[in-house]
């Protein structure tokens, strides 16, 4: 578990972002290419439905003040009718979105968790989704013969184990994170978007979690999906 200490290391005290009363939340930002309406958008935890908090644009900047909520939350930005990025809000400032939007070169900078998730993501998607990437291709590539032959079906046999074993230890080794971080409030965000496809996997981890904050956004819509 090098990867996991390396990865987690110096996280330290659990950012008890318990409501914000009256507090607003501030988002900044610059967009090269932006013409039109942006909007910054969450799923409400009550009514599991989408509501737009914030949406006033000027001159290619934004400088969104949200009404209080309870962080971590996972939002998304939407700009020329469709979804642009989505990060996690965690902090009442410092949050950054910058970047232009034909070519989707948005970074989000400033928040805690959305750091550590995006380090992480970059860490699955060299040691598995890449080597898989590379597998499907090789599959599509045989299966869209003609005709195959023996070694054909002999390689295609071996990708599709290959592919079997990437998977498999892709979620061994999200859950192992998961469990040794059981008070942190990523393993909320690992246990939606990682282990996605396997709702009894995620029900039963959720329920090992002793993470504190059960007033997040981020806790209370998971808590909900998997009642």
């Amino acid at each position: 578990m090098r990867v996991v200490s390396r990865l987690w290391s110096g996280v330290g005290i659990l950012f008890l972002l318990q409501g914000c009363g009256s507090s607003e939340i501030k988002v900044e930002g610059e967009f090269t290419d932006l013409a039109g309406e942006m909007r910054l958008l969450a799923v409400m935890p009550s009514l599991s439905d989408t509501l737009s908090i914030a949406g006033k644009v000027q001159a290619k900047k934004v400088e969104w003040r949200i009404p209080a909520l309870d962080m971590p939350a996972k939002v998304w930005i939407e700009a020329e009718g469709r979804r642009v990025v989505e990060f996690i809000l965690d902090q009442k400032k410092g949050i950054r979105i910058d970047g232009a939007l034909k070519n989707d070169s948005v970074v989000v900078s400033g928040g805690k968790l959305e750091k550590e998730y995006a380090a992480l993501r970059q860490f699955l998607k060299e040691k598995y989704e890449s080597p898989l990437e590379e597998i499907n291709h090789s599959v599509s590539r045989i299966l869209g013969r003609s005709k195959r032959t023996s070694s054909d079906e002999k390689r295609l046999s071996r990708l599709v184990t290959l592919k079997g074993h990437y998977e498999y230890y892709r979620n061994v080794y999200i859950k192992k994170l998961v469990r040794a971080n059981l008070s942190h409030e990523l393993s909320l965000v690992l246990i939606e978007e990682e282990l996605g496809d396997s709702v009894h996997v995620q029900r039963q981890l959720f329920q090992e979690l002793t993470i504190e904050n059960k007033n997040s956004y981020l806790y209370r819509i998971l808590e909900k999906r998997l009642q």
